[in-house]
Formats: C-alpha cells, structure tokens, sequence
C-alpha cells in the first residue's frame, strides 16, 4: 500500500521481510521445525509416496512418539519393527533395487570426479546420481511390505519406518552406505584403486613394452598442439572517443593525447599480430 507523506513523498509498504533460502536450503525439505539433507529428504518421500495425507501424518507421528521398536539395516533392504494396534509389532520390509560389484565401481569412479565428494559424503551431501545408486532413483523403483491389515499398499508403519530411516541418515551419512554393504573405509579403498586404474590407463597404455614406459616416464610424451585463438580487433570494434576521453584524463596537450591512442594501437598489435 502507497502512502503519501507530509514531506510530499510517497512511501510504499511491501509487507514484511522474508527471509531468501541459501541455495544449500533449498534442496532440502523442512519438516516439523528440521531441515533434512537431500539423503534423508529422498528417504522420507520415496517410503512415503503413494500415501494419503492421514497416513504420512499418523506415520511420522508413529516415528517421533518411539513406535518404531526396531530399525535393521542390511545389504540392499531395511527391516523394521513398528508396536501398533496389536500385541506384537508390525514387520515393515523396505527392499531396495539391486545392485551389483559394477555399480559400486561406477559409483567409486564418479565420487573422485567431484571435489571434495569425500568430505561431503561423510556430511551426508551427495549428488543425485550418487543416491540413485544407493537408494533408489523413482520411489517406484522400492518394494515396501507390512503385515499390518491395511489394505493400502503404503500404510503409516511403512511411513513410520520410512522416516525414521531418514532421522537416522540424517544424524549418520553413513547409513546410506550401510544400505549397500558399504562403509566410509571401503569407500576410500575403491576410490583409490580406481584412481590408481585410471592413471596407470591413461598414463602407460598396456601394450607397451618396458622400455618405452620407462622411456615416456623419464622424457614424457609430445604434447599437443597450442590452440590458435582467433584473433579480435578489439581497438577496431571499441568507441575511439572513449579511448580518447580516457587518454584526456592523462594527457596535458593533443599530441600527448594522440601519441598515447597510438601508443596503445602499436601495443595490442604487437601482442595480437
């Protein structure tokens, strides 16, 4: 709403300041005053799809009340355990996609590939393509099952143990390797041994004799190539009065004037030419 004031000035309200989400926020998912990870965000929306809003609410209102009894991760599926409406628990099974000794390699090879994925995957951060490999890359892609008799395929103890998964890899990133019979150490040792690969590949192809690996060690190998950059008129296309009104500021006479735009002209055809 515009005001106009005493001193003839309007003065316009634009309501109340909000606040901007940093861009690390806004791949996260807020719920119930927390901000999850992008791990644990997948986690909680992958075993919660599919379900009615009542109950993804009675479901994480089953895990932050301590319904969820038991909480077992295993290589490639989660089991958990979850005190209903009966005397004993209801059995939850999450199964993930399989994955073979393949996919782990590829997933060792791409983490070298960004900086400091390492220090970021102990934080729980970790690229899209990384978690697809992990986890899941649809929500369709999961087997969820209960014993419970709701008739629904996802029902609140599959949510209950779905985000109680997510709490737990939200506080320890290395769930998420658990998941696939990982761990942070042998994480590190496949990086290494595929960095160790890719260089002994790239560096000495495997059909070459011992001579000449010694020989492109010691003398190295011919380089390519420089690049041969097109060559812009930059004085041609720039405005010479604003070369000139710049010169002005430094020149006491014409001719010092024109001799410093030549000056200039003479340098950058000597350094393009």
């Amino acid at each position: 709403m515009a005001v106009k004031g005493d001193d003839n000035v309007i003065y316009a309200n634009f309501g109340t300041r909000k606040r901007v989400s940093t861009a690390d926020e806004v791949n996260h998912v807020d719920r119930s005053g927390r901000i999850l990870s992008t791990t644990a965000a997948r986690i909680a929306a992958f075993t919660a799809h599919g379900a009615d809003r009542g109950r993804i609410t009675r479901g994480r209102q089953y895990a932050e009340g301590g319904h969820v009894v038991g909480l077992e991760v295993r290589n490639g599926a989660i089991h958990g355990r979850v005190a209903g409406s009966q005397n004993e628990p209801f059995a939850v099974l999450i199964q993930l996609p399989y994955r073979n000794t393949d996919d782990h390699a590829q997933l060792a090879t791409e983490v070298p590939r960004t900086p400091n994925s390492e220090a970021n995957a102990r934080q729980g951060l970790l690229a899209d393509a990384a978690l697809d490999t992990l986890f899941a890359p649809e929500a369709e892609d999961l087997r969820l099952t209960c014993d419970c008799p709701d008739g629904e395929y996802v029902c609140k103890h599959i949510v209950a143990v779905g985000d109680k998964l997510a709490t737990r890899a939200d506080a320890d990133p290395a769930v998420i390797f658990n998941m696939r019979g990982l761990d942070f150490a042998r994480l590190e040792r496949m990086v290494l041994e595929q960095a160790k690969a890719v260089s002994r590949e790239s560096f000495t192809p495997s059909d070459l004799s011992e001579d000449e690996k010694n020989d492109i060690f010691w003398n190295g190998r011919e380089l390519p190539k420089l690049p041969q950059p097109k060559v812009a008129p930059a004085i041609d296309d720039s405005d010479p009065d604003l070369l000139r009104k710049a010169m002005r500021s430094v020149s006491h006479t014409n001719l010092d004037l024109l001799r410093a735009v030549s000056d200039i002209e003479d340098l950058y055809y000597h350094l393009t030419h």
